[in-house]
Parts: C-alpha cells; sequence; structure tokens
C-alpha cells in the first residue's frame, strides 16, 4: 500500500512537471514556470512546506546582542494535555505548541524531530513583522504617515493605477491591487512569486483594479510592494531593519533566516518568508500585548501597536494592519498566522499567548471566519487552563 502510494505520488509529480512543460514556451515568465519545475524536482513536492529554506537562498536576521529566555512557569509541563488536542497536533503535524501564561512557559511541546531551536517558515506571520517595520519607520520619521502614498516610492505604479494607493492601504490588506491569493494554483501570482527569481522584477508588473482603501481583500502582494517602500525610506534591507529594531531590543535567542529571490538580486520575500523558532516568535505576541515595551524598554510607540491591533474596518473587523482580530469567550485576541497553521494567539486581558507551528492546517473554516484549527488551538488551551484554575490567574 505505501508502495503504491510512493508510485502514485512521484507520477503525480511528473504529470505535473509534463503539464509545466507543455506550456512554459508559451508563457511570456519562463523563468518562473523554470524555477517551480526545479523546486518541485528538489522537494518531491507541489506544496511550499515549513522547511524550504533549506533549497532557497537566505539572509540572515541576527540575534539578539543581548538574549533572554523566557522564564517557566511553575508548573512548567506538568498540566495534562487533552485528547482532542493532542489528536490535532498528531493529525496536522504540529512541530511546536507553547502555551505562555503571564509571561512565563507553563506548556512547551515539540514534535517530530524538532525542538526549541529548529527554525521553520512563518509563511504570513512575516506580514505582521513588516506591518512593525512600517509603524518604526513612521516613529523614526523616515515615512511621514500611513497616508503616504505608493507613488512616492515607486511613480511607476501610476500609470497602472495605483496613484492613489497609500502605504496604509498596502498594510491594511486594502490597496485594490489585482492579485489572486491562491495557493493551490501552481500557475497563479502567489506561487510565482514564491519560486521567482527576480521578484521585484515581477512585482512592478503589478497593476491595481479596485478603489484602495474601501474594503479588506487579503493579499501578499500587498506586503510585498510594502517592503519594497520601507527598504527605499531607510536605505536598508528589510532583514537588517528586523535585526536592528525588533529581534535586538526582543531579545532573541537564535539568528533566523529569510528567504530571498535569489544571491544576485537579493530581494526579500518579505509577505512570508521568515524562518525562526517557536519562542523567538513568541516574543512578538509579547511585544504587542505589552504596547512596545519589552525589557523594560520602549521599543516602540504605544500607538502605534494600538492601531495595528485594532481593526480598520467596521464592517469587517478582523483585520488591523498586518494582524488579525477576534475574539473567543467574550475575550479579544490578535494574532499572526501563517499558511500552513503558523500561530501566535494573544489574549491580553488574560496575559495569555499561545504559539503553535507545524506543517498542515486544517481544511475550512469555524463559524467566526477563522481556520478551524486555529480555534480548536485555542479552546483546547482554554480547557487545560481552566481545569486547573489557571486562566485568570
Amino acid at each position: 500500500m505505501r508502495l503504491s502510494r510512493k508510485i502514485f505520488i512521484r507520477f503525480g509529480i511528473l504529470a505535473i512537471i509534463i503539464l509545466f512543460t507543455t506550456i512554459l514556451f508559451k508563457h511570456e515568465d519562463f523563468s518562473d514556470y523554470k524555477n517551480m519545475i526545479s523546486l518541485v524536482l528538489k522537494t518531491k513536492s507541489t506544496k511550499a512546506s515549513i522547511d524550504d529554506y533549506k533549497f532557497f537562498d537566505n539572509v540572515k536576521v541576527r540575534r539578539s546582542s543581548n538574549p533572554k529566555s523566557w522564564p517557566k512557569h511553575k508548573l512548567y509541563n506538568q498540566l495534562e494535555s487533552t485528547k482532542e488536542l493532542d489528536s490535532i497536533h498528531n493529525q496536522l503535524g504540529s512541530i511546536a505548541f507553547l502555551l505562555i501564561k503571564n509571561d512565563s512557559i507553563i506548556q512547551e511541546k515539540y514534535f517530530l524531530g524538532y525542538n526549541e531551536s529548529s527554525m521553520t517558515n512563518s509563511f504570513s506571520m512575516s506580514k505582521s513583522i513588516i506591518s512593525f517595520l512600517l509603524f518604526k519607520s513612521i516613529e523614526s520619521k523616515t515615512i511621514k504617515s500611513l497616508d503616504e502614498k505608493l507613488i512616492k516610492y515607486y511613480p511607476e505604479f501610476e500609470s497602472t493605477g495605483g496613484d492613489n494607493v497609500t502605504l496604509g492601504d498596502l498594510a491594511s490588506m486594502s490597496s485594490g491591487l489585482k492579485w489572486e491569493e491562491n495557493y493551490k494554483n501552481l500557475l497563479g501570482i502567489t506561487a510565482r512569486s514564491y519560486v521567482s527569481k527576480d521578484l521585484k522584477r515581477l512585482m512592478l508588473k503589478s497593476f491595481f483594479n479596485v478603489l484602495p482603501g474601501k474594503s479588506f481583500d487579503y493579499q501578499s502582494g500587498s506586503t510585498q510592494l510594502l517592503s519594497m517602500v520601507i527598504e527605499k525610506a531607510n536605505n536598508k534591507k528589510i532583514n537588517d531593519l528586523v535585526s536592528e529594531w525588533l529581534w535586538d531590543p526582543i531579545g532573541a535567542e537564535n539568528d533566523a533566516l529569510w528567504m530571498v529571490d535569489s544571491k544576485e538580486n537579493n530581494e526579500l520575500k518579505a509577505y512570508c518568508c521568515l524562518n525562526s523558532n517557536a519562542r523567538d516568535f513568541s516574543k512578538i505576541g509579547k511585544l504587542y500585548k505589552d504596547f512596545g515595551i519589552m525589557n523594560g524598554i520602549q521599543i516602540m510607540n504605544s500607538s502605534y501597536i494600538k492601531k495595528s491591533i485594532t481593526p480598520r474596518f467596521e464592517n469587517n473587523p478582523i483585520y488591523g494592519y498586518g494582524f488579525w482580530i477576534g475574539k473567543f469567550q467574550n475575550q479579544k485576541f490578535f494574532s499572526m498566522r501563517g499558511h500552513q497553521g503558523q500561530y501566535v494567539i494573544v489574549f491580553p486581558k488574560i496575559n495569555l499567548i499561545i504559539t503553535r507551528l507545524g506543517k498542515r492546517k486544517a481544511k475550512g473554516q469555524s463559524l467566526n471566519g477563522f481556520p478551524k484549527d486555529f480555534t480548536k488551538y485555542i479552546s483546547e488551551s482554554f480547557k487545560i487552563l481552566k481545569a486547573n484554575n489557571l486562566i485568570n490567574e
């Protein structure tokens, strides 16, 4: 049975490669599809993986000069899990799960050979970090405000419908960019941006077909354009800005890697591909929970933190500026979310951070519009804490 399955998978991959090959020579962007075929052959998969950094060029985000470890709760790893939580970890390939209560790790589990230092892709959790860099740039006065226009930095978009797009529109997913956020379409723009060896060239072909600033429409391309602006405004690469403005002051314990399109072009895949570990990702959640204060230092103005985690659109209050927003059992939360079920979920009022990293997320959505597994990690965490009278500790 296993042998048959392996053969079927290999033939499936081969069929896809043949399909690509038959259309490549008719398409203007031959190189992107050629790169896609190369990646499929290397990884033996047609899906993006949390370990893909091993197959791409990367640049470093430097660890903190003053690294800080999370304290461990007095009940560290003594709380009994739930059957449903254990089941979902197994089904969806969790590789890390942390419960951090009152700024101490109370439960910490690793799976499938990964550990506290293992590096994996954050996917779209990176969007929250690009939002941080935007507000930090405003604080540093290298960017004036959210109302600055994209065309100030890239005037070529004036002729492609982007003349009124603001940086705030890009950060809040309301830019009106023509972009299909579809990870299953291997011929689509999202997949091409993942494999392109000249990502800026691809992004400069973008155009806008909807009035900006009016409604939420989740698009990785908007974050990529925003990162291009941030680099130009600061005259620094994104990874260097993250090292200086975020990783160092939050006390990140490990170097991180950010995937780039190629060594030659060195364009960061800003919308997706920062690779780090559960403990350091969780520190970003703590920074926002504590309104910009970390290790006794105000890293970013609290008003910018509040803006980031406040819904921009009242009629669709699930997203602020780089962060997802919601409620569970009348408790407000904000979160970072990634494509394969990467989550840092923060409940400020009860001082709780839930971090899950893994290989897959559940199909479909819960009633509140979030992925089904996202809601399960929350509900099962609440059960564990309530069973031990710790939810309001």
